[in-house]
């Protein structure tokens, strides 16, 4: 993604978080523990609980995959796909 686009404040709303909570609750396996930054290693339900807070890691999250739904919706995704195939 652009650097310019990474760099933009996000402003959080209440649809925001719910899409970001509705995306974790289906698409991450209960078993996985992920890396999220220098906060280490997070399990699903540590994931859910930050963002439902609404915390500064939970804001991590929501921010990266609402930049990630911006890029898959502009084509910037599949354009760096492309570009390494």
């Amino acid at each position: 993604m652009r650097e310019k686009e990474n760099s933009k404040k996000i402003e959080i709303n209440e649809e925001m978080k719910e899409l970001v909570i509705a995306r974790v609750e289906a698409q991450v396996p209960s078993n996985l523990s992920l890396s999220i930054g220098n906060f280490g290693r997070m399990s699903k339900a540590k994931m859910l609980e930050h963002i439902r807070k609404g915390d500064g890691i939970g804001k991590k999250i929501i921010e990266s995959h609402i930049r990630f739904l911006r890029a898959q919706s502009s084509g910037e995704v599949t354009r760096a796909l492309v570009s390494v195939g």
